[in-house]
């Protein structure tokens, strides 16, 4: 069977616009060659908790329905505009336009599939489920410290994904680097997960950033930058994990590792514009 053309908008929540982090938290996919218009919000709040803590679920409640109200009344204009293709590349065209608001889109995609309906939950799958899965909080959590720091405006510019070291030998890649134009390294934000339910993960986490920052430190590659580790603490923590936290909080002080909660945003900015 032939593939349809078909265009798409991820959704996203964006609780703080003044610091750009923001959540996938949905799908809007159209086809104008059949007439297709159709979306899928995640509806539970509980999923996003951990990444904006004091944030309230009966908000972001309040908002996705708001806007799925909106995306129904746009479909029912577009079910009277009996299938005309232009009618939808300018309804989406007028979804995603720039907004300030806790629920937004993000550019425009496209994509192919044989089937609209398959298509937009693979695309709800992929964009959505996967931010959430397991073993992704620390890269959500990365992408939000990332959006936060892009909207500053510091002396020296940050670069992001990184690569320190040599390319034939010991290199890694870090997420937010601050470097003077000579190309010295002055800062490292390094967000960080642990929230792992088993303590032993928390260890094996810390001792293995520890492990790349101490060697590039030996090899050379950074002398003292100021390096702050942005982490994400277990939630309702039972002693044992909070006996892990302290632990490595304490072995990351002990090399000259700053760290704070991710919640601090104030501190992270502060970090970032010193």
């Amino acid at each position: 069977m032939n593939k349809l053309a078909m265009r798409f908008a991820v959704i996203r929540f964006m609780p703080y616009v003044q610091t750009r982090e923001f959540a996938n938290i949905g799908i809007i996919l159209t086809c104008p060659q059949t007439g297709y218009f159709n979306y899928k919000i995640e509806p539970k709040y509980a999923r996003l908790s951990r990444f904006f803590r004091h944030f309230s679920g009966m908000v972001y409640r309040t908002a996705t329905l708001a806007f799925a109200n909106e995306l129904e009344r746009i479909k029912q204009v577009l079910e009277a505009s009996y299938g005309q293709p232009e009618a939808f590349r300018a309804a989406l065209d007028h979804i995603a336009r720039p907004r300030e608001a806790i629920i937004l889109t993000g550019e425009i995609g496209v994509t192919s599939a044989v089937s609209e309906e398959q298509e937009l939950f693979r695309l709800f799958d992929y964009y959505v489920c996967h931010s959430f899965a397991k073993d992704q909080p620390e890269a959500v959590l990365t992408r939000q410290i990332q959006a936060m720091v892009r909207n500053l405006k510091p002396a020296h510019p940050f670069y992001y994904e990184e690569t320190l070291g040599d390319k034939n030998g010991f290199h890694a890649k870090l997420p937010i680097v601050q470097k003077e134009e000579s190309g010295k390294v002055l800062k490292i934000i390094k967000p960080i997960y642990f929230g792992q339910k088993d303590p032993a993960e928390i260890y094996h986490k810390s001792d293995a950033w520890l492990a790349k920052i101490k060697r590039l430190r030996q090899q050379g590659y950074i002398e003292r930058p100021a390096i702050l580790f942005p982490y994400m603490p277990p939630e309702n923590p039972e002693r044992y994990q909070q006996v892990a936290l302290n632990t490595v909080l304490k072995e990351l002080a002990d090399h000259d590792i700053y760290t704070v909660p991710q919640a601090d945003k104030q501190a992270i900015a502060e970090f970032a514009m010193a």
